[in-house]
């Protein structure tokens, strides 16, 4: 009878200890959800998630770049019409200085 008693409280210690790794388990399952939600998206609640905030950054940064290419472009239009334009004058004052000494 003693041994019965012991191996009831045993079983009652492991369904204890079982029960208490289950709720443990769900937690761990709940918490991981919400992590893989938080970097992946829902599409339940239709929340994007890390993954589609770096992919609306990705498009951001695509952005700023093709206008700095443009920029960067404006530029070396802007150097080399001043550039030519200075030429320009330069051979003007030669030919002019030139025309003044022949006459």
């Amino acid at each position: 009878m003693e041994n019965q008693d012991y191996f009831r409280n045993e079983l009652n210690s492991m369904d204890h200890r079982l029960n208490d790794l289950e709720d443990k388990i769900d937690s761990i399952d709940e918490k991981l959800t919400q992590v893989i939600d938080a970097i992946l998206g829902n599409k339940l609640t239709k929340t994007g998630g890390f993954s589609k905030d770096l992919e609306a950054l990705k498009e951001k940064i695509n952005v700023v770049e093709k206008k700095q290419e443009k920029y960067d472009e404006f530029k070396k239009r802007i150097t080399w019409t001043i550039g030519i334009i200075i030429g320009i004058g330069m051979l003007i004052q030669y030919f002019t200085t030139v025309y003044s000494n022949i006459k």
